[in-house]
């Protein structure tokens, strides 16, 4: 009995596990998917020729991970230095005036100084987004949320499997077995006696197909993301041809401000950077501005009045 008990609770274990694993990966397989977004999202100009590619990785990575982060010059050099930093002290307005750089990779005191620096005179520091929150902690509440659907979704799959029930004996056992492996193997016509065919039934659960539901809304979640990132999407619409004018208008309008939310927030962290560094960098994002249907409408309206016109 405690041999039974055990096997009980091992099995339960390991499928425990197995649902975990499922979640981690899934998880994991959507952050990095927008990890990849995030990092390509734009292109940088005026950075060190010798490691320009570097330091915007360097950059876009702070950036996903904290929110911000802090760039000087090199004394002595005509090459700049980005880091992460811990605020010593605040102004009036709460932004940080005084802060300690974090040293990366065991970096010399030349390159990353250990004494407090003065923002906006020693060093500069840039946002991505108005709150000043980190772009990962977003995509983690979402990511975490399409994959418990996703989970869910693998749920709803079993329970519509329909395993088979099978009655038997030590006697029959195998040739109970042979039955069903003719089945599976999907042979047209399978010989059995009357009473074998009594002994074999399939599991009906009639559980309710959500499949269907449960993509929708985790299409609507991801869409919600890339909305906040300012990436085209339909909304909370599977396709946009589903959506009215003004409905797709609408959409377009609310991914144009989140995606400028994040350009122009950057830009104008850049520009006071570029004062105190003296220099000149920029950016400019990849994916340009949602076009509203109206332009088409009405482009559209316009060649058929020709047409009718013409003939």
């Amino acid at each position: 009995m405690a041999d039974n008990k055990y096997k009980f609770f091992s099995r339960f274990r390991d499928a425990d596990r197995a649902v975990q694993q499922l979640l981690k990966n899934t998880v994991s397989n959507y952050k990095n998917k927008y990890y990849n977004v995030w990092m390509s999202k734009f292109k940088w100009s005026g950075l060190d020729e010798e490691c320009a590619e570097q330091q915007e990785n360097f950059i876009m990575r702070k950036l996903w991970s904290d929110g911000t982060v802090a760039l000087r010059n090199i004394k002595n050099t005509d090459m700049m230095a980005a880091a992460s930093y811990a605020t010593n002290q605040y102004n009036i307005f709460d932004f940080p005036e005084v802060i300690t750089l974090v040293k990366n990779r065991d970096a010399s005191d030349k390159i990353i100084p250990k004494d407090p620096q003065v923002v906006n005179k020693d060093v500069a520091i840039i946002y991505c987004l108005p709150s000043h929150e980190p772009i990962e902690k977003i995509v983690d509440f979402y990511c975490s949320r399409m994959a418990q659907v996703e989970l869910v979704i693998n749920n709803n799959l079993k329970l519509h499997s329909n395993p088979f029930l099978i009655s038997c004996t030590e006697e029959n056992k195998q040739q109970m077995e042979d039955i069903v492996n003719r089945i599976l193997n999907n042979e047209l016509v399978v010989f059995c006696s009357q009473k074998d065919i009594t002994n074999l039934q399939a599991l009906l659960l009639n559980a309710p197909y959500l499949i269907d539901k449960l993509k929708a809304y985790q299409v609507s979640l991801e869409n919600e993301l890339l909305t906040i990132l300012g990436i085209d999407n339909s909304g909370t619409q599977a396709k946009k041809a589903q959506m009215l004018v003004d409905e797709v208008n609408a959409n377009n309008d609310i991914i144009n401000d989140f995606g400028a939310s994040i350009e122009d927030e950057l830009k104008q962290y850049l520009e006071r950077a570029n004062k105190v560094l003296n220099r000149n960098i920029s950016i400019e994002a990849k994916s340009k501005p949602v076009d509203t249907t109206k332009d088409f409408e009405d482009a559209s309206v316009t060649e058929t009045k020709m047409k009718e016109e013409e003939a």
